[in-house]
């Protein structure tokens, strides 16, 4: 791993979500106030009642669904999670922290007694490699057996272990072929929070941090496509 590898970022995604306690039941059961509480939040955004939608079902599947178009997120509700996906590079740079605080308060003006049993996040990211092969690339982090078939490729997968002093719970990164880029990279990094240890206001926070300590540690050097001097997608 001493050349180490140079990624070109060409799509990114990073999708927040929380498990929380109590369970929103009620609540979801009567979705006008809710809505009302997202509307509020996020009419900055041009979010009106007309971007909230119903979602029929059986109860772990009963919610809202909201539509963040001038940030290009969406957020799902449910009874007993939510989640908020922020797609492209350009929506994902400067809103994460900001739409997970202001679901936050929407959620707690409805339900004063709501608090997270853990936080997650997921970064994807399919990159353009800076030059050489996408099997020579993985090859420094995983050599296909020899007794596989010529031009066998490998992907690889790091289960990251929990660590109660930090707050961490298991969490993993992969690394894998592109269906995005043709010959390129996918990086896949989940990291779980115990919500007792750390906050909504500093999660976003965290789990950047977290990325950036750990693709260093693999020597993994990312270059956004549309800002060069951006270290990784989210970075101001």
């Amino acid at each position: 791993m001493s050349k180490g590898l140079q990624l070109r970022v060409h799509r990114s995604e990073l999708t927040y979500e929380v498990s929380f306690v109590p369970s929103l039941a009620a609540v979801i059961d009567t979705p006008g106030k809710v809505a009302s509480a997202l509307v509020s939040e996020f009419d900055r955004f041009d979010v009106g009642l007309s971007d909230i939608s119903l979602d029929d079902g059986p109860l772990e599947d009963k919610g809202l669904s909201c539509e963040v178009d001038k940030l290009n997120a969406s957020v799902v509700l449910r009874a007993d999670r939510f989640e908020v996906r922020f797609f492209g590079i350009d929506a994902s740079r400067h809103a994460p922290e900001e739409i997970v605080l202001r679901l936050w308060r929407a959620m707690a003006s409805v339900s004063a007694e709501i608090r997270a049993r853990s936080h997650s996040l997921l970064f994807e990211m399919d990159c353009e490699l800076d030059g050489g092969s996408y099997a020579a690339a993985l090859e420094q982090f995983c050599r296909p057996n020899e007794r596989l078939p010529k031009g066998t490729e490998t992907a690889v997968v790091y289960y990251l272990p929990e660590d109660g002093s930090q707050g961490f719970l298991d969490s993993s990164i992969v690394l894998n072929r592109s269906a995005e880029v043709a010959g390129g990279v996918l990086i896949m990094c989940t990291f779980v929070f115990d919500g007792k240890a750390l906050g909504p206001d500093g999660v976003v926070q965290a789990g950047q941090k977290r990325l950036d300590e750990l693709l260093r540690s693999l020597d993994i050097k990312l270059e956004n496509l549309e800002d060069s001097k951006a270290k990784t997608p989210w970075k101001r």
